[in-house]
């Protein structure tokens, strides 16, 4: 018994994440963001309104395959693990809890070695007590959940105002996609935006019930724990 399926896995994982990255790419050089400019001229403001395109439904499909395939190879773990000590091991998964329940994690692991057990156990996300949700491994399996069991997890697109100190300083924000600037300036606004045609967005996962937010680093870092570090860690048991 080998590590292998566990990590023919995490590189199809890769392969999406790559994919992934390709696609925020495009969409990204289709410029998403518009900023749509209006005059209040009894207030003397300029209105600046956000217009920001659909994400592509083929963006959040590939981040569902990415969390997928390293939540695959998580509970293949498990599986090869106590396939050293049984015949054909059943109904195992490698638990991802956030509460402590010894019970529960003797089930899922039925087999697996008691060292690798107790490996498997320190990795669990109630170890951070309130602080679990920042746990890679917590947010991997709230959004496959998310995925898998309410909706696809687009959670919103963020757009990065970075107009200059003169110009900012003066803004009001009325709400996420909206803000105003005194009426004067208008005219450095478009001389800036003339320059700077292109606004910057990023495109954000999760899902603001559960507390879940990942974006593309997040994602990044959650497979390199996987497969850098949760999947290694068991390697000495297949020597």
């Amino acid at each position: 018994m080998t590590l292998a399926d566990p990590y023919l896995k995490t590189t199809r994982a890769r392969e999406h994440l790559d994919a992934l990255w390709e696609e925020v790419k495009a969409f990204s050089e289709t410029q998403p963001c518009a900023l749509v400019i209006n005059d209040d001229a009894k207030n003397q403001r300029c209105r600046i309104d956000v217009r920001i395109k659909d994400v592509p439904d083929r963006i959040p499909l590939i981040v569902g395959d990415v969390f997928y395939n390293l939540r695959a190879a998580l509970d293949q773990l498990v599986w090869c693990l106590a396939k050293l000590t049984l015949p054909y091991p059943k109904d195992t998964q490698f638990p991802i809890l956030e509460k402590p329940d010894p019970g529960l994690i003797a089930r899922r692991t039925a087999g697996v070695p008691a060292k690798a057990v107790a490996i498997i156990e320190s990795l669990q996300p109630y170890h951070r007590g309130n602080a679990q949700k920042s746990h890679l491994l917590w947010r991997l399996n709230k959004m496959c959940n998310i995925d898998k069991h309410m909706r696809i997890p687009v959670h919103s697109t963020a757009v990065w105002f970075q107009f200059p100190e003169s110009i900012m300083k003066f803004a009001h924000f009325e709400n996420n996609d909206t803000m105003n600037i005194p009426l004067s300036l208008k005219a450095e606004l478009k001389i800036y935006m003339t320059l700077n045609p292109n606004v910057p967005l990023e495109v954000i996962f999760g899902d603001s019930f559960w507390g879940v937010e990942c974006q593309g680093g997040d994602i990044k870092e959650i497979y390199d724990f996987v497969a850098d570090n949760v999947i290694p860690r068991f390697a000495c048991f297949f020597k």
